[in-house]
């Protein structure tokens, strides 16, 4: 019997701790925590949860176009657009891309400074940026090194699956 106590003892867990670890791992947006105070200890983290990749049809509206009528030539002028620019990924550039649909933050917190800017050094491990998704703060870090070349988007803004977002130049 003297074992049962002792084993209930040992698994019994202080609930204003737990709660300070909790508000730890809260306050400063972390995924996983390790809490230790002698001989207790707690490792929390985060479940993620798997993010649904929904697609939406589209639906192309073609606006009329201008006929345009000459005595000698009629002809169907219709408009040309611009192509948008591809981002073309080489040995010297590295493109970041959203690993999910949510929105982008250059920060941590609106008053605090952005995790990078054009012209920064990077190393493998940096976090660039977060993406929330579904009220999860996503920490989205280098996987390469070198210096940030261009930041694609703005903060707050919204970001697609596979979107580049930032463009850093190995080295």
């Amino acid at each position: 019997m003297s074992k049962n106590i002792e084993k209930q003892k040992k698994t019994k867990i202080d609930t204003t701790t737990l709660q300070y670890v909790l508000d730890i791992m809260e306050k400063n947006l972390l995924n996983e925590l390790l809490y230790e105070d002698g001989n207790f200890k707690i490792q929390l983290k985060k479940a993620i949860p798997q993010q649904a990749i929904v697609t939406v049809p589209q639906i192309i509206h073609n606006p009329p176009v201008a006929t345009i009528s000459n005595p000698t030539v009629n002809s169907m002028q219709t408009p040309v657009a611009e192509p948008t620019p591809k981002i073309k990924e080489d040995e010297n550039t590295y493109v970041v891309k959203s690993p999910m649909v949510g929105t982008f933050y250059r920060a941590p917190a609106p008053d605090a400074p952005p995790f990078i800017n054009i012209g920064d050094a990077v190393e493998p491990g940096k976090t660039l940026c977060i993406i929330e998704a579904m009220k999860i703060m996503n920490e989205i870090k280098s996987e390469v090194k070198g210096k940030i070349k261009e930041i694609l988007v703005e903060n707050a803004q919204a970001v697609e699956y596979n979107q580049p977002i930032i463009i850093i130049e190995r080295g």
